[in-house]
């Protein structure tokens, strides 16, 4: 009896090993596919930010997803920050420009923690459709913020190696690719807000296929 059972335990074991495996090949193909060779293009997916699975399709839609990611500050030894990303959820009114959207936004849910005060963000595809932004933001001292949905902070759809957009808002926020498809696939780009001359307004980020936000750079320091 107990050489059967181990037997059992053999196979099941090789099968699951088995099914992951699979499972993770066909992630790295969807992933492999994001990059055009021909067009130079990466298409940037939702997933990228979420850290969620991704199917492959070159769409923007809000998926499902319970994600924690951890990201670290590049030049700080502190272990990484935990990031929790939730939804889609919508409001119950449009009171942003993000004229595409109707009378709802459907939004992803960020909380993470600093100096032991809880922040929470709302992210948005913005109305250019080329970015998630923020539409709410709750931190402490500072209290609740809404945003209009104009700007960007993390880039979606096609963009090129070393591609700068601008955006108006309330001080004009521009992106920068810095790294289209580092290792792993894993993206870098940089975020200002104005002229960058806040401590928190020149900032490169790193975004990972499976794991969503890793790593920040602030640039000013």
């Amino acid at each position: 009896m107990k050489q059967y059972l181990n037997i059992f335990f053999v196979t099941f074991l090789s099968l699951s090993i088995f099914g992951c495996a699979r499972v993770a090949k066909e992630q790295n193909l969807s992933w492999d596919k994001a990059y055009n060779s021909s067009t130079k293009e990466r298409f940037f997916p939702l997933e990228l930010f979420t850290g969620g699975k991704w199917d492959g399709k070159h769409e923007l839609i809000l998926n499902e997803v319970s994600n924690t990611a951890c990201a670290t500050i590049s030049g700080n030894e502190r272990p990484c920050d935990n990031y929790y990303t939730t939804g889609p959820f919508k409001t119950e009114v449009n009171n942003t420009k993000i004229e595409w959207a109707g009378n709802e936004v459907s939004y992803y849910r960020r909380t993470f923690s600093i100096r032991g005060e809880e922040v929470i963000s709302f992210f948005a595809i913005n109305n250019s459709r080329d970015g998630l932004v923020r539409i709410y933001d709750k931190r402490e001292p500072r209290g609740a913020r809404t945003y209009t949905g104009l700007g960007s902070k993390f880039p979606l759809g096609y963009w090129k190696q070393g591609e700068v957009r601008t955006y108006s808002s309330r001080a004009p926020r521009t992106i920068e690719i810095i790294e289209l498809d580092g290792p792993d696939h894993c993206l870098t780009f940089r975020w200002i807000v104005g002229e960058g001359k806040g401590r928190n307004d020149d900032n490169n980020y790193t975004f990972c296929p499976g794991r969503g936000f890793t790593n920040i750079l602030h640039n000013n320091e």
